[in-house]
């Protein structure tokens, strides 16, 4: 009986013996396998984006309205409105200073032209009076008094200088029309080009679509928070993108602690969090060199990382949803 039982427990022992290799590298195994969970949204990778434009007398922007996030939009169809500040009232300005230059331009003009006239008036007149003053002089000196032929030699020396400043009246008219010509002729480009300035400045107040698709509103680059109507921003912000499904790829935040574990070509599992059981194969292609905060988050630092589909796109998929990626390492 004891010698039953001993064998019984021996056997149990080589039994346990035999599977505990196993279960340890089984552990060993699952151990090496690391896995990194990042979260993003899908993205249209030839979306029309609109960005906060750079326009004159302000570094900075509001947003008067923009059309509802989600909304399905076509071309030529009003997307973003951006309050003109005082660039109407500049429109105005500039026209009335359009109307100054013409006005003061034809003035000066005229002011030549008269100038031009009165020294021509008085240059045939001169001519004329030397004329006279030469048939006088050539009376030969023996057939008239002394005095009348120095009288008549006078008038003609003085005839000849009065045509010579005739003369130089008329070049110099002439001179100054020809000097303030180009100059009113420029300063009237510049106040025409000062209102085509703000004309264009006024249009791109105003964003239509370019192509069919969802909108969907930017992110503040410093908070990471959605941009909406009412609010302020810089140029260069990105206030709304329109997307579609033609050309999707995928858009991730690391934590600053997980980047370096990541490389490109890593594969991607991507499940969108509205329908996690539809997932899609990817692949890393792009990643940011500097990391940027989202206070909606935590105060750490985030990474970007772009993925584009190896599988074929489920029908769920739509630009702008909240999806989650996850890479085994």
């Amino acid at each position: 009986m004891v010698t039953q039982t001993f064998d019984k427990f021996r056997s149990c022992c080589f039994r346990c013996l035999a599977v505990l290799p196993l279960s340890i590298f089984t552990v060993a195994a699952w151990a090496e396998v690391e896995v990194v969970l990042v979260t993003g949204e899908i993205e249209d990778g030839n979306a029309q984006s609109v960005e906060m434009p750079r326009l004159p007398g302000s570094y900075s922007r509001t947003i008067s309205w923009m059309a509802p996030e989600g909304e399905l939009v076509q071309p030529g169809d009003p997307i973003v409105e951006l309050d003109p500040g005082d660039l109407e009232s500049q429109l105005e300005q500039a026209e009335v200073n359009i109307e100054a230059q013409i006005t003061g331009a034809e003035s000066q003009e005229a002011a030549h032209e008269l100038r031009i006239f009165d020294a021509t008036t008085s240059l045939i007149e001169t001519e004329s009076r030397l004329e006279n003053v030469r048939l006088d002089s050539m009376v030969p000196r023996e057939t008239v008094p002394e005095l009348t032929y120095d009288r008549n030699r006078l008038a003609l020396a003085n005839a000849i200088h009065s045509l010579e400043r005739s003369i130089r009246s008329l070049e110099e008219a002439y001179d100054a029309r020809d000097r303030d010509r180009p100059m009113a002729e420029r300063d009237l480009l510049n106040a025409q080009n000062e209102k085509t300035r703000i004309e264009n400045a006024l249009k791109h107040t105003k964003f239509y679509a370019e192509q069919s698709g969802i909108v969907i509103y930017g992110e503040n680059r410093l908070t990471g928070l959605k941009i909406f109507p009412g609010e302020s921003y810089g140029s260069g912000t990105t206030l709304l993108i329109v997307a579609s499904r033609e050309d999707l790829q995928f858009r991730f935040w690391v934590h600053e602690a997980d980047i370096r574990k990541i490389v490109l070509g890593d594969e991607v599992v991507v499940s969108p969090d509205a329908v996690g059981d539809a997932k899609v194969r990817t692949k890393v292609t792009w990643m940011s060199n500097q990391a940027a905060s989202r206070n909606d988050w935590s105060t750490a630092g985030y990474y970007e990382i772009l993925t584009e589909p190896l599988d074929e796109i489920p029908e769920v998929y739509k630009p702008g949803m909240s999806i989650l990626g996850v890479i085994n390492k």
